[in-house]
């Protein structure tokens, strides 16, 4: 476990200088960090082109077909009806599918760009999106972005610099000198003094993450003494074993996203209460019990062992309840959490790629039908769950709402912690804020008087598109220049339209008609449905050209957020095809699935110019 209490000698130095000497003054310049080459030309981008229906797969529905990394994907067809409105049609009902279009990979490109990326994959760098921003110079360790247009307010920096070192006590000593303006993912030595340092102020990053407690076989099948072993935990102390930023859980999501905390939260802390429980109900506390432990960190567990031994000491601490840690092979251990046949207590952890409920209760409680979670939440909670698909929010909240309350009841397994991170930022940078996914609002941050904003993360982004680019790295930079059809606001969990004025449902949630808004790329491109459904092609389709010229390993945030695991209690339902008009509507016949195997191939000719990036499907 990593002590977070010893800090670096050379950078606890530098940060006390800096403390001695007060907050950096405000006009203390910080220096554009672009490349020492001569700025690029923009590539000349050719003119819009009149709109052509569009429609993925050319024919019948992807449903059924094996997505990278197995399951089966989420939607059958999509299609530009006219220049306007996009038709999704899903292969099961989802109401989370706007958290989906909000993630920051789901950003749209003009087919234009599309093909320039097809026959140069480094045309990445100077995507034209609909974002705020777009890039004009890179260099060997940072990228240069400009404001598109006039300020949308007197917070928008003309200009941000994104720069990136691999070695977190860098970041945290160009942040010392004034070098950048805030920085991602600092050391826990650096962090123990910037939190004591005035000129630099410490801001936790959550995580769409959560770290659990689960209940194998033996004595765990009544839930009072399932309730009392979770309540006797202190999990604000837990979170302590946690890299910096890890916070107590009361809800199975956290509480970030919209509707995350409905519900009944799990009970506060309460060792004297949760040993009488035991006792009352004979419990034996004399035996020795497994605490069974990946052997490997896993999404959600960053540290098992170190976790294990802290849970372990407070198990005995609070509860006279004594475990032996069992360390097992990551893979085993996942199929003996989904099958159902561990024993004993587990820790245990889930990393969602949405940000929505259903990411998180989902794969604990309808994916694997077989685990013991699933089968102690009962028909009930199940039944409340698969009710969360309806694409109406108050229906949702209320949904997940019941099902958190009687979870808190029944305890299949108990939350703990919700793991997160942590920025660091100088003194005098305003309307600071984090993104879970990595998109933070740069733009609207004010860094004293200096005109820009400079920011420091560990990884270089490979261009101004996030579908092809599946990291948070990538997302602070291409959130900034992609626009999607949804989107987050800053350090907010409700997906609201941006090239979308709206998108509806059909009454299941099968259907979702989009109507865009008129707007034009950085390069004056306008925007129409078939860049939206080309743009979908590149990312869903490995025969797409995009796609085979930047390979599968580049699209697998679309694989995250449109799989559905073999075997969920979702099934799929009919996948009607949508009438060339665009309506909703539940009740047409079902496309015909493509079975089985990949997506389907091209096979038709080629297309029109306003799709000229891959021919079409």
């Amino acid at each position: 476990m990593t002590n977070r209490r010893r800090p670096l000698a050379a950078l606890a130095l530098l940060l006390a200088t800096v403390s001695a000497c007060g907050p950096a003054p405000a006009e203390t310049p910080v220096t554009p960090l672009t490349g020492s080459g001569p700025k690029p030309t923009p590539t000349a981008a050719p003119g819009d082109v009149p709109f052509a229906p569009l429609v993925w797969p050319v024919s019948g529905s992807a449903c059924g077909s094996t997505m990278q990394r197995g399951g089966t994907t989420r939607l059958g067809r999509v299609q530009a009806v006219d220049a306007r409105t996009v038709v999704f049609t899903l292969c099961v009902p989802d109401g989370a599918f706007l958290a989906r279009l909000a993630h920051p990979s789901m950003g749209i490109v003009d087919a234009a760009d599309l093909a320039r990326i097809a026959a140069n994959p480094s045309a990445l760098r100077d995507v034209s999106g609909h974002g705020d921003y777009r890039p004009v110079q890179w260099g060997s360790d940072n990228v240069e972005l400009a404001r598109v247009g006039p300020a949308s307010s007197d917070a928008a920096a003309a200009t941000l610099i994104l720069r990136w070192a691999s070695d977190p006590a860098t970041r945290a000593a160009d942040l010392v000198n004034s070098s950048v303006d805030g920085i991602d993912a600092p050391t826990p030595e650096s962090l123990d003094s910037a939190a004591t340092t005035p000129a630099l102020t410490v801001v936790r990053r959550p995580l769409l993450a959560t770290t659990l407690l689960g209940f194998g076989r033996g004595p765990f099948s009544d839930a009072r003494v399932r309730r009392a072993i979770a309540f006797g935990i202190d999990t604000g102390s837990l979170a302590e074993a946690f890299p910096a930023g890890a916070v107590a859980a009361d809800h199975v999501p956290p509480c970030e996203i919209a509707a995350g905390c409905a519900g009944t939260a799990f009970r506060a802390f309460n060792a004297p209460a949760s040993v009488a429980d035991l006792q009352g109900l004979k419990f034996n506390l004399d035996a020795t019990y497994p605490l069974v432990i990946p052997d490997a960190p896993i999404p959600g567990l960053p540290d098992p062992a170190g976790v294990a031994s802290a849970l372990h000491d407070q198990l005995a601490a609070n509860l006279g309840l004594t475990v032996a840690v069992q360390p097992m092979s990551a893979d085993a251990f996942r199929a003996s959490v989904d099958d159902g046949s561990l024993t004993g207590l587990f820790l245990d952890g889930i990393v969602a790629s949405v940000a929505d409920p259903s990411a998180f209760y989902g794969p604990l409680f309808l994916d694997h039908p077989q685990s013991l979670a699933a089968r102690r939440a009962g028909r009930a909670i199940h039944d409340l769950l698969v009710a969360a698909g309806d694409p109406a929010a108050a229906a949702r909240s209320s949904a997940y709402a019941a099902a958190a309350t009687r979870l808190r009841d029944s305890v299949p397994l108990a939350p703990l912690v919700h793991p997160g991170a942590q920025t660091v930022f100088r003194s005098d940078v305003k309307n600071l804020g984090t993104s879970p996914l990595g998109e933070d609002p740069l733009g609207t941050m004010i860094a004293g008087d200096r005109g820009q904003v400079v920011f420091e993360q560990a990884n270089a982004p490979a261009g101004g598109w996030c579908g092809a680019q599946p990291s948070p790295d990538a997302y602070r930079l291409c959130g900034l220049v992609t626009d999607g059809l949804y989107g987050y606001p800053p350090v907010s969990p409700d997906p609201t339209p941006r090239l979308a004025s709206a998108c509806t449902p059909n009454a299941n949630a099968t259907v979702w008609m989009c109507r865009l808004r008129q707007e034009r790329t950085s390069s004056g491109l306008l925007l129409d449905a078939a860049d939206v459904v080309a743009t979908i092609r590149a990312m869903a389709d490995p025969a797409d050209p995009v796609h085979r010229a930047l390979g599968d390993a580049a699209f697998t945030s679309w694989t995250d957020l449109f799989s559905l695991t073999a075997g969920s209690a979702l099934q799929p339902a009919a996948t009607p095809t949508p009438a060339p008009s665009g309506s909703p509507s539940g009740s047409a016949p079902s496309a015909t699935p493509s079975g089985g195997g990949s997506l389907p191939a091209s096979s038709a000719p080629a297309p029109s110019a306003s799709a000229a990036a891959s021919p079409a499907h």
